[in-house]
């Protein structure tokens, strides 16, 4: 009896875990088994993981290598992080950074320094001083209308014109007219092709991207009407089809939302890790999360931890999960049972010719 009351209670159970398994299964809980965090909650994630990275093992390697190599950028942000994790410098260090900040400062005060960075991105020593000196002058209208130029040269004289440039250019200088009428978005989007130019011209683009940016570029162009354009007596609509421009839009509105959310130079090296548009969309995500931080938060996580921290498993799949592994451990637990009852039997079982004689 009790046997049999045991067998029906534990089919009851694998029952009810089969058909429970069954109905979440049927709502195909691993077709999208991810979801996006709220901002709040990737906030937590990246704090919990920079928090467990940040050690003094890991940050005094990188700050001496960085100031061996010279590199301001790095010193800065690697300081910063040893600021907020609490970390103390041993010496030289300390000394090391500010001597090392003492000669940078005579570089940033000197005008015609900067002067030489904002005619030429190249002469720049740092992404920083290219953001300072360099962007003020290629955020206005003449760096998308000589990028014009230099394309429409080209074609008239029978050459193929950098398509790339172009959709910048135009892109650019689109949301340059749009900006004294909308004063929103249109800002970000101009940022986010001047942004995407200067990386180009830096060599920082990687191939991936600049694939997906060519693929973009590939638009119509009325050269006719590009005089017009560009002195803005001619919309946007008629040098080109601008439903094809809409990917490239998007690109460059999120390269645009990154620098927003951080600053001109920290896009430009995050820029590095940015291999395609889905990239460039979660950049933008992970920016609107991490702020001024987002560089130094890729930097200590890498760009594959950083963007893991943007989503969870969803409470469907997260409950597939649970039933699927309760219907194991039963079917386990049940074989488990079965084969020690046969064991058991075995064991006990009387072997031949070692019957016990019948007591008289």
């Amino acid at each position: 009896m009790r046997r049999a009351l045991h067998g029906v209670v534990t089919a009851v159970c694998m029952g009810g875990t089969a058909l429970g398994t069954g109905a979440v299964l049927q709502q195909s809980p691993f077709t999208a088994p991810f979801v996006e965090r709220s901002t709040h909650d990737v906030q937590r994630a990246l704090e919990r993981a920079t928090a467990r990275t940040v050690t003094p093992e890991w940050l005094l390697p990188r700050l001496t290598e960085a100031l061996a190599e010279e590199d301001r950028d790095r010193v800065t942000m690697l300081t910063a992080l040893a600021q907020d994790h609490a970390i103390t410098l041993p010496a030289p260090l300390p000394e090391q950074i500010a001597a090392f900040e003492a000669a940078q400062e005579g570089w940033l005060r000197g005008a015609t320094d900067c002067a030489l960075c904002a005619y030429d991105i190249m002469s720049c020593p740092s992404i920083t001083l290219i953001g300072a000196c360099a962007v003020p002058v290629e955020l206005t209208p003449l760096g998308d209308i000589n990028a014009l130029r230099r394309a429409a040269v080209a074609a008239l004289s029978g050459e193929e014109p950098d398509q790339l440039e172009v959709g910048l250019a135009v892109v650019g200088l689109g949301a340059t007219g749009l900006v004294v009428v909308s004063g929103g978005s249109t800002v970000t989007l101009k940022a986010g092709a001047t942004m995407l130019r200067l990386a180009r011209r830096l060599g920082t683009l990687t191939p991936g991207l600049m694939r997906s940016l060519r693929s973009a570029s590939d638009i119509p162009v009325v050269w006719s009407r590009m005089p017009d354009f560009a002195l803005g007596r001619a919309p946007l609509s008629a040098v080109t089809d601008t439903a094809r421009l809409s990917d490239l839009g998007r690109m460059t509105q999120n390269v645009g939302t990154l620098g927003r959310n951080t600053s001109t130079a920290d896009a430009l090296v995050l820029l590095r890790h940015v291999d395609s548009a889905e990239d460039a969309a979660r950049m933008a995500r992970l920016s609107t999360a991490a702020g001024p931080g987002t560089r130094r938060t890729v930097e200590v996580l890498g760009k594959t931890r950083a963007f893991r921290a943007l989503v969870r498993l969803s409470n469907a799949a997260i409950a597939a999960l649970a039933l699927i592994y309760a219907l194991a451990l039963q079917l386990l637990l049940l074989a488990g049972s079965w084969a020690g009852s046969r064991l058991l039997r075995m064991l006990t079982r009387p072997r031949a010719g070692h019957s016990r004689a019948p007591v008289s």
